[in-house]
């Protein structure tokens, strides 16, 4: 079967080398043209990948005839809208996490793969580490009883401070085109957790504050709550905090005992995170349970979304569209709930 012709709506998300470098990687595609603006960045992708169509505007890659799938790595304001535009077009979509800046974006980008009848995914690059991935199945299979709490927390020292590019920091430091900040950036990686293991949330409360980082006109440490009728939810975020530990993915209270899911933190942007393990904890002891390797198609965001577009397939579970229109809404709840200093009780799902 041919690969299918991929094109990337933007490089000033840092998290695009590590999805370039497994499209080239990987069987399913072939990485055909990008969009740019900034020329430093279009110079990179010509010494790490040559012989690619670098272009200057996006609306120039969208004008093409030869692409099948679409990569997009802008801010998180732009890049939902391109890709909307990009899905109009016909053309299956990858977002990088989170889903949009605020949640009227993500909702327009899903309504648009709905009315095109084409893929959406958003890309979550924690989704693709085994051990939580196990860990996961194991508290939703019932590993330590019904959920009492999940909590999750995020974080590093800063972006500037990780390592993260200008162009990358540019945009994640302005809270228009990235949403916000900390709470953005980081409560959205335990959102999908909460979501997919409890569901979407009665309520959210919030706490998020501008503690430390001088210049900075977003929050740089948020403490989010999400309320379940049997079951609550915490979700941290936090550009303050310095090293690597506590090293928990996802840590599952429940009735019958406890789940931690440790995962050493990378420390610099672009650094691959070790091997995690599973931990259960119960009255009887603790065992320490091993994560199965994933499936081949699901090494990585990129080889899971283009298989699913080469074989037909929907996106499932965590990436789905579904899940991060939800986990935006979440964030948009935590934002407001922040800035009023009230309980955010979300309305009843759509039918």
């Amino acid at each position: 079967m041919a690969r299918l012709r991929v094109g990337v709506l933007g490089l000033s998300h840092d998290h695009v080398w590590a999805n370039l470098a497994a499209l080239a990687a990987g069987e399913p595609g072939v990485l055909v043209a990008v969009a740019e603006p900034n020329a430093p960045r279009r110079e990179r992708l010509g010494r790490e990948h040559g012989g690619v169509a670098a272009l200057p505007t996006y609306e120039a890659l969208l004008e093409r005839t030869d692409l099948d799938a679409i990569l997009c790595f802008g801010d998180n304001r732009g890049s939902a809208e391109w890709a909307a535009r990009a899905l109009e077009r016909g053309l299956p979509v990858m977002i990088e996490k989170p889903m949009a800046a605020d949640l009227p974006g993500a909702e327009a980008a899903l309504q648009a793969a709905r009315r095109a009848g084409r893929l959406l995914m958003v890309n979550w690059p924690t989704v693709w580490r085994p051990a939580l991935r196990h860990g996961l199945a194991l508290a939703a299979a019932g590993a330590v009883g019904e959920p009492v709490q999940l909590a999750h927390r995020g974080g590093h020292a800063g972006p500037r401070e990780f390592g993260c590019s200008s162009q990358f920091c540019d945009w994640l430091y302005d809270a228009r085109r990235n949403g916000s900040g900390a709470l953005v950036d980081y409560c959205g990686y335990g959102g999908i957790l909460a979501r997919t293991l409890l569901g979407r949330p009665q309520a959210v409360t919030a706490v998020a504050g501008h503690l430390r980082k001088v210049g900075l006109a977003s929050e740089d440490n948020a403490v989010v709550i999400l309320r379940y009728p049997r079951a609550l939810a915490v979700l941290e975020g936090s550009w303050t905090q310095i090293g690597g530990e506590p090293a928990f993915a996802m840590v599952v209270y429940g009735d019958a005992g406890t789940l931690i899911v440790h995962q050493p933190r990378p420390l610099r942007e672009g650094d691959r995170p070790g091997p995690g393990r599973v931990q259960r904890v119960t009255g009887d002891g603790s065992e320490t349970l091993e994560a199965p390797t994933l499936p081949l198609d699901e090494k990585d965001g990129v080889t899971y979304f283009l298989s699913r577009v080469r074989d037909g397939r929907p996106i499932e579970g965590l990436c789905s569209p579904e899940v991060g229109r939800d986990v935006q809404e979440i964030l948009a709840a935590a934002l407001h709930s922040s800035a009023t200093g009230s309980t955010v009780t979300l309305p009843p799902a759509a039918a």
